[in-house]
């Protein structure tokens, strides 16, 4: 196994192990092959599967039957343009993560992706209409796609903080 698959296999482990000891529930790193499985041009496979097996091939993280509607993808990589926040600058590699995540997802679904970029610390990406954000949250970004507002924000604080909304809407 490769050095950056190694990377990236060790946050999915990471992500699972914070969000079981958050919620109280066991959540596994997905190694059915993650969203892919039912992304894209696998598509159909989603007309052909149970709902329990649907459920566990939509993302990076199995999510316990409790959290069934959630859906969770991690990106591990070296950088990333924060910068673009600040200049209003789109940056494409969030625009392709956040594209590949919704080929996957149903409107149903509570999702977001958990990343992690090197010695700059875990983030997370989720749509603005999951979550009523208040000003606990601190210092964050809002970015758009498609005229969609996202929140960019630290991902073990935020998770922390709106853990109860969270787990509602992930029901």
């Amino acid at each position: 196994m490769s050095m950056q698959k190694n990377k990236g296999s060790g946050w999915e482990r990471d992500v699972a192990k914070f969000l079981t000891e958050t919620f109280g529930y066991t959540f596994i790193r997905n190694i059915a092959g993650s969203g892919a499985f039912v992304g894209g041009k696998n598509s159909f496979r989603k007309n052909i599967l149970t709902e329990e097996q649907l459920q566990f091939c939509m993302g990076d993280i199995a999510v316990p039957t409790e959290m069934k509607k959630m859906c969770i993808e991690c990106k591990f990589y070296k950088e990333f343009p924060f910068h673009h926040f600040l200049i209003n600058k789109p940056i494409p590699m969030l625009d392709g993560w956040i594209e590949q995540h919704l080929e996957i997802v149903d409107d149903s679904n509570l999702w977001f992706i958990a990343f992690k970029i090197n010695r700059a610390g875990s983030y997370i990406v989720i749509p603005e209409r999951f979550i009523q954000i208040d000003d606990r949250l601190g210092n964050h970004s809002i970015y758009y796609h498609n005229n969609i507002r996202y929140i960019v924000a630290d991902f073990e604080g935020f998770v922390k903080l709106y853990k109860d909304q969270i787990e509602e809407k992930s029901h």
